[in-house]
């Protein structure tokens, strides 16, 4: 018995093949869908394997002798001789399996009889996320996910901005807490993003705030933040001990919403993040909000992510999309992240420059030109 693998794009292009090279009493033991070789250089193909197996009419007895050059599975140890109820049982089994690759040749959709174009729009598409700033392996990955085969009647960007919008969820643009936090790492824009939203709450929505702020590390930042809270006619707490936060919270418990302001902290510094987390578990029913900067690379937002990890539910805040054209990056946070991001800013006026995140949207803005 001769037994081979054969790989083709679909069914009925393998079954071809098999028919050449064992002929017509050729029997399917083995069918399934596997990834091989790279697509065009950018990601895995799917093709369909089948082992085929080829009975030897002239042996007297079952023995199976392959060929030194056929690829036999390394878990397929196959008896010297069979008994006829052996034998009746696996004609059964291989009719079994014939009818299953009957049903499944109807489901596979598979088709490269328009590789050219499907080649070129996926070139396109990949240079053109890779130049604004999505990595590669978002990219390859996305595209394993993605029924690249067709796109005739649907493109490639049609189905891209599909799967984006299904994958990643978007954030309700409420203040679900009264109590608003605001960490991240040193230079992000903490206090000009807390700015602006305490700004929107009050000039848009008639929301009575006030500010709370834990950052007496660096020059400037209180009288900052208390320059807002003049221009906002609105009450301002200084803490400089973590012990003194509930009391702090009571004086201001008539207000609507609070908008807390921590001190930029390097990921890095142990003691640091320790006090944050201290200070976080002084406060209760709170929204929290990490900020990253739009200019950090893919690893190092890997390894603020993986230092903030004691923070279990938060939205994020992407910052200075301004200063960057590699706005890509965002898609990548929100896949390293598993959180929603509710605002970008891009800019430094206060109260504007900001906007409430539309994964609709930004996929669309990405997909452009």
């Amino acid at each position: 018995m001769q037994i081979k693998k054969f790989y083709g794009d679909n069914i009925q292009e393998v079954m071809n093949t098999i028919k050449k090279e064992l002929g017509d009493k050729a029997v399917i033991l083995h069918t399934k869908k596997v990834k091989k070789g790279k697509l065009f250089g950018i990601i895995k193909k799917e093709q369909i394997e089948v082992l085929a197996a080829l009975e030897n009419e002239t042996s007297n007895d079952y023995a199976i002798k392959p060929k030194a050059n056929i690829q036999i599975e390394e878990h397929y140890e196959p008896k010297q001789h069979f008994a006829k109820d052996d034998i009746t049982s696996l004609k059964k089994e291989i009719n079994e399996l014939k009818s299953y690759l009957r049903t499944i040749s109807n489901k596979v959709t598979i088709n490269f009889d328009d590789e050219t174009n499907i080649k070129e729009e996926l070139k396109d598409v990949y240079n053109k996320l890779r130049s604004k700033g999505v990595s590669s392996h978002f990219i390859e990955s996305m595209l394993s996910e993605i029924d690249i085969s067709d796109n005739k009647n649907t493109s490639l960007e049609s189905k891209i901005e599909k799967y984006v919008i299904n994958k990643f969820s978007s954030y309700t643009h409420k203040f679900q807490n009264k109590i608003n936090i605001f960490i991240g790492p040193t230079g992000v824009g903490k206090t000009t993003t807390l700015a602006k939203l305490a700004s929107e709450s009050v000039l848009i929505n008639d929301k009575k705030i006030a500010f709370l702020t834990l950052d007496t590390y660096r020059i400037g930042a209180v009288d900052q933040l208390k320059v807002y809270a003049e221009i906002l006619n609105c009450p301002i707490e200084v803490v400089y001990d973590i012990q003194d936060i509930k009391v702090s919270l009571e004086r201001l418990k008539n207000r609507d919403l609070i908008f807390v302001d921590t001190a930029g902290r390097s990921h890095k510094n142990k003691r640091q993040m320790q006090e944050l987390k201290d200070m976080l578990n002084e406060i209760n029913n709170k929204d929290i909000y990490l900020v990253i900067n739009a200019n950090w690379n893919i690893d190092d937002i890997k390894d603020i992510i993986k230092e903030y990890s004691f923070v279990e539910d938060y939205k994020i805040i992407v910052t200075k999309l301004d200063e960057t054209s590699r706005f890509g990056i965002i898609l990548d946070i929100l896949s390293v992240t598993n959180k929603s991001i509710a605002y970008t800013t891009f800019g430094q006026n206060v109260p504007d420059d900001i906007e409430h995140f539309d994964i609709s949207k930004y996929i669309n803005e990405l997909l452009k030109g």
